[in-house]
């Protein structure tokens, strides 16, 4: 079985990942995708912990609109690393939270509803907070009898539907990711009214236009005669068939794996878009050791052009030009211990007054091990001469690693080096294993993922040196998760 739409936690639905896994084993189901509404987290916890028998693909559903009305698009089989990709994740996320903060207006001013802290702070926290979230609090303190009602005497009558992403520019971001888009329940989603065929139409054509690249067309609620229809219209406009069940846990009455109402089960043969996704993902580099173009705020340090105002606020809430946003670069945790703070800390300049109070000897005791390296490391500055100093040394070690990688000067990163064998690939590739002879087999046969690795971090530095010299600017922040 297969169902290509479903919501975790990570948005709203019901479920955990492990839960939600457990679940979609439990159905049958061994061809599914995660598609949280303006989220990756779900998809990038589910991909690390889904077994070898089950195919996972990634997914998303952006909440979207164009000059047609509102409209739903799925993502699949994306680099959730390129900067138009992370750009519209993050504007996304920008606008669901100036919902929640209207909304929330809203209930105070009509209804006289307030929040205490601990409840707004449950609500703020959350990565992709919508309607079904803020209704179960509703229900909570006593305003409605459930969610529905709600959402539909409480949250409804605050109008924020124009306030989405622009669909066609989603379209391109998922384009550009090298990832297929979908136009999700064209006829219209669960608890929403039928789509007309002039309606449908008018806005196919502009999706289209724009590079949509498939029709969901089998659908929980969709009846025979629905799902025709838009087979029909896929063909027509050479669009890829996909479909899904738009499974949300308790929050909405819908089962994994139910493609359509009239009970037929669907298989991935009759999925066209699976074939393109597996092509796509076929083609597509995946690095051992990622960079992500942009702001990342999970466990990513995030390296950026600043000018700083103030040096008693914090590096990531600086007044930056737009175009500097635009250079930020995040790398994981595990990978800038490993391989690349060794190397800042040669570099890092204590009499830089913005670094004031960051030298070892102002930490507590129990921060001077290198278990709490980031701490030493968040929020310090470097010049931009000083960043070129050390791009200059890291490709003299990218150098002893292809040529001398037993040379001494390699010690610097030496037990970073020795972890390169418990690095492996997001998709596939390696067993984990406690064999020490397998480790070391993968740490040589990794060495080339970590020379590949420090070119590419080389060539994002040197365009964001370009980029701050090119705009005044004198210093490059690092700040942690």
């Amino acid at each position: 079985m297969i169902d290509l739409h479903m919501h975790s936690k990570a948005s709203d639905g019901t479920d955990d990942i492990d839960e939600l896994l457990e679940k979609v084993r439990s159905a049958g189901i061994d061809i599914f995708a995660v598609t949280d509404h303006d989220t990756i987290e779900g998809a990038m916890e589910m991909e690390y912990i889904v077994p070898a028998d089950m195919t996972f693909i990634r997914g998303i559903e952006f909440s979207c609109i164009s000059e047609a009305g509102k409209c739903h698009i799925l993502g699949y089989g994306f680099d959730w690393n390129k900067r138009s990709f992370r750009n519209a994740l993050e504007e996304g996320n920008r606008r669901r939270r100036n919902k929640l903060e209207r909304r929330l207006s809203f209930l105070k001013d009509e209804f006289d509803i307030d929040f205490s802290e601990e409840e707004l702070a449950h609500l703020r926290i959350k990565n992709s907070v919508g309607k079904p979230h803020l209704g179960n609090m509703l229900v909570q303190k006593g305003y409605a009898t459930d969610k529905n009602e709600a959402i539909e005497k409480f949250i409804e009558p605050c109008k924020t539907e124009s306030d989405r992403l622009d669909a066609v520019v989603v379209i391109k971001a998922i384009i550009e990711a090298d990832g297929i888009p979908v136009w999700a329940h064209p006829l219209g989603g669960t608890r929403e009214k039928e789509v007309s065929e002039t309606a449908f139409w008018k806005q196919l054509e502009i999706l289209a236009d724009a590079g949509l690249g498939g029709l969901e067309c089998y659908y929980s609620k969709y009846s025979r005669k629905q799902v025709e229809f838009l087979l029909d219209a896929a063909k027509k406009n050479n669009l890829y068939v996909s479909g899904g069940s738009d499974y949300h846990g308790i929050n909405k009455p819908i089962r994994l794996g139910e493609l359509n109402a009239y009970g037929d089960t669907i298989d991935n043969r009759q999925l066209t878009v699976v074939d393109a996704i597996r092509e796509k993902e076929r083609l597509r580099k995946d690095h051992l050791l990622e960079i992500v173009e942009g702001h990342d705020p999970g466990a990513y340090f995030w390296i950026m052009p600043v000018r700083v105002i103030d040096i008693t606020s914090r590096t990531d809430v600086m007044d930056n030009q737009e175009v500097m946003r635009d250079q930020q670069i995040s790398i994981e945790e595990d990978i800038v211990r490993d391989f690349l703070y060794p190397i800042f800390k040669r570099h890092f300049d204590n009499d830089l007054p913005e670094n004031a109070g960051r030298d070892d000897e102002y930490l507590p005791e129990h921060y001077k091990s290198g278990i709490a390296f980031e701490w030493n490391l968040t929020d310090n500055f470097y010049t931009l001469d000083s960043i070129k100093k050390m791009l200059a040394d890291i490709c003299d070690i990218a150098r002893l690693l292809r040529e001398k990688p037993e040379d001494e000067a390699l010690n610097v990163i030496r037990d970073g080096l020795n972890e390169l064998g418990h690095y492996i690939p997001h998709r596939g590739g390696f067993r984990v294993t406690e064999d020490d002879s397998d480790i070391e087999i993968r740490c040589r046969d990794n060495m080339p993922e970590l020379i590949d690795f420090y070119g590419r971090f080389c060539n994002h530095m040197e365009t964001m040196l370009k980029a701050a010299e090119d705009n005044g600017y004198r210093l490059i922040s690092i700040c942690g998760p």
